[in-house]
Protein backbone atom coordinates (compact mmCIF):
# COMPACT_ATOMS: atom_id res chain seq x y z
CA UNK A 1 0.00 0.00 0.00
CA UNK A 2 1.28 3.47 -0.85
CA UNK A 3 2.17 5.43 2.30
CA UNK A 4 0.72 8.67 0.98
CA UNK A 5 -2.72 7.13 0.41
CA UNK A 6 -5.32 8.90 2.52
CA UNK A 7 -6.86 6.94 5.36
CA UNK A 8 -10.49 6.43 4.46
CA UNK A 9 -13.33 7.27 6.82
CA UNK A 10 -14.76 4.25 8.58
CA UNK A 11 -18.11 4.37 6.78
CA UNK A 12 -19.03 5.03 3.20
CA UNK A 13 -21.69 7.75 2.99
CA UNK A 14 -25.04 7.30 1.39
CA UNK A 15 -25.01 11.03 0.65
CA UNK A 16 -22.30 13.04 -1.06
CA UNK A 17 -22.89 16.47 0.47
CA UNK A 18 -22.74 17.82 4.00
CA UNK A 19 -24.68 21.02 4.62
CA UNK A 20 -23.54 22.89 7.77
CA UNK A 21 -25.90 25.71 8.71
CA UNK A 22 -27.90 26.33 11.88
CA UNK A 23 -30.80 28.04 10.06
CA UNK A 24 -30.88 27.51 6.30
CA UNK A 25 -31.78 24.24 4.64
CA UNK A 26 -30.40 22.90 1.37
CA UNK A 27 -32.23 23.88 -1.81
CA UNK A 28 -34.54 21.26 -3.26
CA UNK A 29 -32.11 20.67 -6.14
CA UNK A 30 -29.57 19.03 -3.80
CA UNK A 31 -31.47 18.19 -0.60
CA UNK A 32 -31.79 14.47 -1.39
CA UNK A 33 -27.99 14.19 -1.57
CA UNK A 34 -27.35 16.11 1.70
CA UNK A 35 -26.72 15.28 5.29
CA UNK A 36 -27.56 18.37 7.36
CA UNK A 37 -25.54 19.42 10.41
CA UNK A 38 -27.02 22.23 12.51
CA UNK A 39 -24.19 22.43 15.07
CA UNK A 40 -20.41 22.16 15.24
CA UNK A 41 -20.65 18.82 17.08
CA UNK A 42 -23.01 17.35 14.49
CA UNK A 43 -20.72 18.46 11.66
CA UNK A 44 -17.61 17.00 13.30
CA UNK A 45 -19.37 13.70 13.95
CA UNK A 46 -20.58 13.42 10.35
CA UNK A 47 -17.23 14.47 8.86
CA UNK A 48 -15.48 11.89 11.05
CA UNK A 49 -17.71 9.06 9.85
CA UNK A 50 -18.46 9.79 6.21
CA UNK A 51 -16.60 10.66 3.03
CA UNK A 52 -18.37 13.68 1.54
CA UNK A 53 -17.32 15.12 -1.80
CA UNK A 54 -18.83 18.55 -1.04
CA UNK A 55 -19.27 20.70 2.05
CA UNK A 56 -21.57 23.72 2.21
CA UNK A 57 -20.46 25.78 5.18
CA UNK A 58 -21.86 28.66 7.18
CA UNK A 59 -19.54 30.61 9.49
CA UNK A 60 -21.92 31.61 12.30
CA UNK A 61 -23.54 28.34 13.35
CA UNK A 62 -24.58 29.27 16.91
CA UNK A 63 -22.54 26.52 18.57
CA UNK A 64 -20.76 26.91 21.89
CA UNK A 65 -18.47 24.63 23.85
CA UNK A 66 -18.88 23.89 27.57
CA UNK A 67 -16.81 26.96 28.49
CA UNK A 68 -19.06 29.22 26.40
CA UNK A 69 -16.59 29.72 23.51
CA UNK A 70 -18.30 30.06 20.17
CA UNK A 71 -17.42 27.41 17.61
CA UNK A 72 -17.86 28.46 14.02
CA UNK A 73 -17.46 27.23 10.48
CA UNK A 74 -13.85 28.41 10.76
CA UNK A 75 -13.32 25.85 13.53
CA UNK A 76 -14.72 23.17 11.23
CA UNK A 77 -12.24 24.22 8.54
CA UNK A 78 -9.41 23.93 11.09
CA UNK A 79 -10.66 20.44 12.00
CA UNK A 80 -10.46 19.51 8.32
CA UNK A 81 -6.91 20.88 8.08
CA UNK A 82 -5.91 18.60 10.97
CA UNK A 83 -7.53 15.65 9.18
CA UNK A 84 -5.62 16.40 5.98
CA UNK A 85 -2.32 16.73 7.89
CA UNK A 86 -3.04 13.29 9.38
CA UNK A 87 -3.76 11.84 5.92
CA UNK A 88 -7.46 11.46 6.66
CA UNK A 89 -10.18 12.07 4.12
CA UNK A 90 -11.54 15.62 3.62
CA UNK A 91 -14.18 16.87 1.16
CA UNK A 92 -12.83 18.02 -2.19
CA UNK A 93 -15.28 20.86 -2.87
CA UNK A 94 -16.02 23.74 -0.53
CA UNK A 95 -19.00 26.09 -0.84
CA UNK A 96 -19.50 29.10 1.42
CA UNK A 97 -23.00 29.83 2.72
CA UNK A 98 -22.06 32.61 5.10
CA UNK A 99 -22.96 36.27 4.75
CA UNK A 100 -20.26 37.16 7.31
CA UNK A 101 -17.55 38.76 5.13
CA UNK A 102 -14.72 38.43 7.67
CA UNK A 103 -15.65 34.83 8.45
CA UNK A 104 -15.89 34.01 4.75
CA UNK A 105 -12.46 35.53 4.02
CA UNK A 106 -10.85 33.67 6.93
CA UNK A 107 -12.34 30.33 5.91
CA UNK A 108 -11.48 30.82 2.23
CA UNK A 109 -7.88 31.74 3.09
CA UNK A 110 -7.33 28.54 5.10
CA UNK A 111 -9.13 26.40 2.51
CA UNK A 112 -7.05 27.91 -0.29
CA UNK A 113 -3.78 27.44 1.56
CA UNK A 114 -4.24 24.03 3.15
CA UNK A 115 -7.19 22.15 1.68
CA UNK A 116 -7.07 22.62 -2.08
CA UNK A 117 -4.58 20.78 -4.20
Amino acid sequence: MIASKLKEASTTPHKHIIWVDDIRSPPKSIEQNCDVARTYDEAIEMLSKHMYTDIYLDHDIASFDDAGRERTGYDIVLFLVDRKINNEYVPKNFHMLTSNPVGRNNMEAVISRYLTS
